[in-house]
């Protein structure tokens, strides 16, 4: 019976300063994957403003008409919008004739060449002066 007791003696532990370690290695590893997924956010709000602020034409917009009109019904949230033309204080939209409910079929639209059909955007543009686009980007969320 002795050797039974000796057996489970021989198994050395990890101290207590290298499970410390260990648990500061693991933190500054999440620590850095956290600051570098941030600041590639940042870096992407950064581009998506500065490419909102200097439209050209033929550029498609996602648009939430949740935060454009208060009158929609639930089920109809996103459309596809493109820059047909750029003045000095104006931009000029045409809106695309479908409505979206998830965000995934837009993209799904977009990937099976939907665009490329000739009605798929309306012929009557809607004029949208500079500052309101400014202002709809100066909106904290």
């Amino acid at each position: 019976m002795s050797h039974a007791f000796e057996s489970q003696r021989g198994i050395p532990k990890l101290s207590l300063s290298l499970n410390k370690l260990v648990l500061l290695t693991c933190l500054l590893v999440v620590i850095y994957f956290g600051y570098e997924k941030y600041s590639s956010h940042i870096a992407e709000q950064t581009e998506a403003s500065a490419l909102i602020l200097t439209p050209q034409v033929n550029d498609i917009y996602f648009l939430d008409f949740r935060l454009l009109s208060d009158k929609l019904e639930r089920k109809n949230k996103y459309k596809l919008a493109k820059i047909v033309r750029v003045t000095d204080d104006n931009v000029a939209i045409v809106y695309g004739r479908f409505f979206y409910q998830w965000q995934y079929s837009v993209v799904n639209s977009i990937q099976y060449g939907d665009l490329s059909n000739n009605d798929y955007f309306k012929l009557i543009p809607d004029y949208l002066p500079f500052s309101k686009i400014k202002f709809k980007l100066a909106i904290p969320k």
